[in-house]
């Protein structure tokens, strides 16, 4: 800082404010920000993150713990994330619990370690005495995606639902009355919202529900395989069937493939909508009808919220409840019958 300093004729105190993002609450002007970042990429210069944590306490770090980044869905969340992250001076970890509890776990006690600022989670349920170690640390963070009943906290999710209703009665008002629903195992509260949107759907349009068109697979359990083969034992037992609702794109995807080895024709034996958008959905003919997730809002409300945190700008100490609306994209996977 002494030698970046020296060689712009500026002290030592405004160097540290611009390295340190504070440009802005000590008025530096844009054109002083510009010739130091300048000189540090011009010299190569990289900070002691060890030394900047010891000194500030602070580690301009954000951990990002999802269930799986490969996935269209966190990946696009985390792109938005890590964008706006990037902007304000903070950089952010990735990382996939693989819905394996024990890695989540441990990705979070490492980032704690490794002095992270702040969290975006999504979490499960058997990690609420993790989450509410954070609380009760005052370390901040945020979920997305699903929240935990028992801990109060800030959180950005969908209303499922809603989304989970909607694209039922979208199929029941298209004239399917024997509607499967295909969910996970383990039970997660977007998707426990997902299923009594089913369920009230159904109901509502005096249709009786039948336990035997649920359909929960294993998904840490079983191999792709063993989930393919479950799904299509399913179909094949449940001839009757005229429409399936998958709660998750990766079920879709999953059952897409399943109903065409059981050789029936999506649009025309069965009807298929799925909760999640994915490129393949709008490629795949005949194009899947969904309940769309508005992911930009997601990642860019989550992100806002913990710097909010993060710099104490927030004017209230309620924990932030945001609930966005899903989008139902009607297509040609359930026409009218």
């Amino acid at each position: 800082m002494k030698d970046i300093a020296d060689e712009l004729g500026l002290s030592i105190t405004t160097v540290s404010f611009v390295l340190n993002q504070k440009t802005e609450k000590m008025r530096i002007s844009p054109e002083t920000v510009k010739k130091v970042n300048d000189l540090i990429i011009k010299k190569g210069y990289k900070p002691n993150n060890a030394a900047r944590v010891l000194r500030t306490g602070r580690s301009n770090t954000i951990a990002l713990i999802v269930e799986d980044i490969s996935n269209q869905f966190f990946g696009n969340v985390a792109k938005i994330i890590e964008l706006i992250a990037n902007r304000n001076g903070y950089k952010v970890f990735f990382s996939s619990t693989e819905r394996d509890t024990q890695i989540a776990k441990s990705l979070i006690s490492s980032m704690k370690q490794s002095a992270v600022d702040g969290f975006i989670i999504t979490a499960t349920g058997s990690l609420q005495e993790d989450i509410s170690r954070l609380k009760n640390e005052n370390i901040p963070f945020v979920l997305i995606d699903r929240i935990l009943h028992d801990v109060d906290t800030d959180y950005v999710i969908i209303d499922n639902y809603l989304g989970g209703y909607q694209l039922t009665d979208h199929l029941t008002t298209q004239g399917y009355k024997k509607i499967a629903f295909i969910t996970v195992t383990e039970g997660m509260s977007q998707l426990e919202d997902r299923r009594l949107g089913y369920k009230a759907a159904l109901k509502d349009a005096s249709i009786k529900q039948n336990e035997k068109y649920i359909l929960e697979v294993p998904m840490v359990e079983k191999s792709h395989e063993e989930q393919l083969e479950l799904m299509q034992r399913f179909f094949a037992e449940n001839k009757d069937l005229d429409a399936v609702f998958f709660s998750t794109n990766y079920l879709g995807i999953l059952g897409i493939e399943a109903i065409q080895l059981n050789k029936l024709k999506i649009g025309k034996d069965i009807a298929v909508v799925s909760f999640d958008d994915h490129d393949l959905f709008r490629l795949f003919t005949p194009s899947i009808t969904v309940a769309s997730q508005p992911l930009d809002q997601i990642g860019s409300r989550a992100i806002e919220i913990l710097l909010k945190k993060l710099a104490k700008t927030s004017t209230t100490t309620t924990p932030v409840h945001e609930v966005l609306k899903p989008e139902i994209i009607i297509r040609d996977s359930s026409p009218k019958k």
